[in-house]
């Protein structure tokens, strides 16, 4: 009778071990899903934030994609504000003097071109009615054969520079190579550091020519 008393008590000691073992099985699986899912939602606000900094990395790109494809042009003249202005690459004279505040009332529009596009650190001089210019920057050069043409360097093509005695298309292309390698010119003595340009070269030139 003991000896079965004692088998009794070691099979129940047994159902209770196992019993326990299921429960911890149970608990411990529980925990494990429930650690594995909540890390889900973790990761959400670290994409969002990785999303802001690109976002923020992107404006401060195309802003400064916007500040590279601005240049300088210098207004003077007949116009309600003179003065240095940023505008637009590529933007034609006319948005120039909008930019200035508009043409003054004594302004003369005949003798401006005002669909040139500028280029910079340009200057556009707008003259008075009554007052004669030489063809300055922007002005239009389709005017009357009496009139002399004046070839701005800082603008001028091989096509512009035709027109200029002593300049030939080959030398053109010095004078045009040397402006987009060293930037505009800042007088025209400066074209004197142009291959085949000395100093009596300049003073042939120097009527026919501006900066």
């Amino acid at each position: 009778m003991i000896e079965m008393e004692e088998v009794y008590q070691y099979v129940r000691n047994k159902k209770i071990i196992l019993l326990m073992c299921i429960v911890g099985l149970v608990i411990g699986g529980y925990f494990f899903l429930f650690h594995k899912v909540t890390p889900t939602s973790t990761v959400e606000p670290k994409q969002e934030l990785a999303t802001q900094k690109d976002e923020i990395k992107k404006s401060k790109t195309d802003l400064k994609a916007k500040e590279l494809q601005m240049i300088v042009v210098d207004v003077q003249g007949a116009v309600q504000k003179p003065g240095v202005y940023r505008v637009k690459d590529k933007a034609i004279i006319q948005e120039v003097i909008q930019t200035a505040g508009g043409l003054a009332t004594n302004a003369d529009l005949k003798q401006i071109n005002q669909a040139k596009r500028v280029a910079d650190q340009m200057q556009i001089y707008i003259p008075v009615k009554g007052e004669k210019t030489v063809a300055p920057a922007g002005t239009n050069s389709s005017g009357g054969s009496q009139d002399k043409k004046i070839v701005n360097i800082n603008t001028a093509t091989v096509d512009d520079f035709k027109d200029v005695t002593g300049i030939g298309p080959k030398k053109a292309e010095k004078v045009i190579a040397y402006r987009e390698e060293h930037g505009q010119f800042k007088t025209l003595h400066d074209l004197t550091n142009v291959s085949g340009i000395g100093e009596k070269s300049l003073a042939k030139l120097k009527d026919q020519l501006t900066v």
